[in-house]
């Protein structure tokens, strides 16, 4: 067990115990319902990428980490991460890293929360977890995960975890995604006397900037509208590719 305590519920505002900890295969099955469920009530599908059975046995069977938040034995809650090494499917390679670089990597692949106990942050404080274990392991250096630029609660999850915008394209089924990613070794400095305030929205402008060297590392409403800081690499920064 990794945590335990209690947490309200969204459906009747009471407090339940639950508990942390580790999954294993024997959890795929409680995995694979809470998905569909999770699933089933997005409003916006894009905004999660499911995991097929296969693909959460590889991370189960030693290629990476899930956790499970369990109340009274049931799942409500779930975040994996992967080490891909090698494979396609590296995050690093869509910023063009080297292939020194690939056994290096941790990706937070899936973040699931059971409708009654959203509101209390759990993608934040799971991935938080996995992201610090991910960093005592030796070998990884960096953390990578994709977010779509419309879900505003997964883009300050990522930022609060110290990741920064570093590309925006399409990914999956062509969906409008951020790369972002951060550097566990040598923090990527940004110079903030270079920040520009670009609309969420305006993917050009992003991408412009993206280009030029700058990283999206901070957000805020600016009343409905959600607007991106970006700024640009210290010059003393050295590069890691």
């Amino acid at each position: 067990m990794i945590e335990q305590g209690e947490i309200p519920s969204l459906r009747d505002a009471k407090q339940y115990p639950y508990i942390i900890r580790l999954l294993d295969r024997t959890d795929v099955a409680a995995l694979m319902h809470l998905q569909s469920c999770v699933l089933d009530t997005l409003e916006h599908k894009s905004f999660c990428v499911p995991l097929s059975l296969a693909e959460h046995h590889v991370i189960l069977d030693g290629n990476g980490e899930s956790l499970g938040l369990f109340i009274h034995n049931r799942l409500y809650a779930a975040c994996s991460i992967l080490f891909p090494g090698y494979r396609e499917d590296n995050m690093a390679r869509e910023l063009n890293f080297g292939d020194e670089a690939l056994p290096q990597v941790a990706q937070l692949e899936l973040s699931l929360v059971h409708p009654d106990f959203r509101g209390n942050k759990l993608q934040e404080r799971m991935a938080g977890m996995l992201a610090r274990r991910a960093e005592q392991r030796k070998q990884c250096r960096y953390l990578f995960t994709t977010v779509s630029p419309y879900n505003y609660p997964s883009i300050e999850t990522v930022m609060a975890l110290g990741m920064y915008i570093a590309k925006l394209g399409k990914m999956y089924y062509q969906w409008d995604r951020y790369v972002v990613y951060k550097d566990f070794f040598h923090p990527v400095s940004l110079d903030v006397s270079t920040t520009i305030h670009v609309p969420g929205t305006c993917f050009a402008k992003q991408q412009g900037l993206l280009r030029d060297g700058f990283f999206g590392h901070s957000l805020y409403k600016d009343g409905e509208n959600l607007m991106i800081k970006f700024a640009k690499r210290q010059k003393s920064y050295c590069p890691i590719k």
